[in-house]
């Protein structure tokens, strides 16, 4: 199986201290994204559902990634039919299980390959002799796939 590289230097674009809760979101923008008026978001803040923080005039209400998602989230269930409250609490047990998957991902991804003439998700080494690297890849028909491939620089 050929391994080459498919971007040179991926892994610098996602730095293993990439802070995601530096993005920061007008109300307006996440309002518009979400499909949450403004005034929801109010709402929802004054409730202590979600946190803003002020921009650097101390006048517009922002959001970090952190309370984007959370907004994101509540607007989920609520759309799936649950209450404020329920949403909210749903959605509180869901962000730690956010934090978590980010975190993994965060250490897991290595870079992006060609296998076969594929892009393959390099997530590292399978095994703790450090032999074997654990691929990621969608195939065709938009399944996941996985495969385990032998080291090649181990035969160096």
């Amino acid at each position: 199986m050929k391994r080459g590289s498919y971007m040179l230097g991926l892994k610098k674009l996602f730095p293993d201290k990439m802070d995601l809760n530096k993005l920061i979101f007008r109300i307006g923008e996440v309002s518009k994204m979400l499909n949450v008026s403004t005034r929801q978001l109010r709402y929802w803040e004054k409730k202590g559902y979600i946190e803003s923080i002020r921009d650097e005039k101390g006048s517009s209400r922002v959001f970090n990634m952190e309370n984007f998602t959370r907004v994101s989230l509540i607007k989920y269930y609520l759309d799936k039919g649950f209450t404020l409250v329920r949403a909210n609490e749903i959605t509180q047990t869901n962000m730690s299980n956010m934090a978590y998957l980010r975190r993994f991902v965060m250490y897991a991804f290595q870079d992006i390959e060609m296998i076969e003439n594929q892009p393959a998700i390099n997530l590292g080494y399978f095994d703790d002799e450090k032999t074997s690297i654990l691929y990621g890849f969608i195939d065709k028909n938009d399944e996941v796939k996985y495969r385990v491939i032998k080291n090649k620089e181990e035969d160096r």
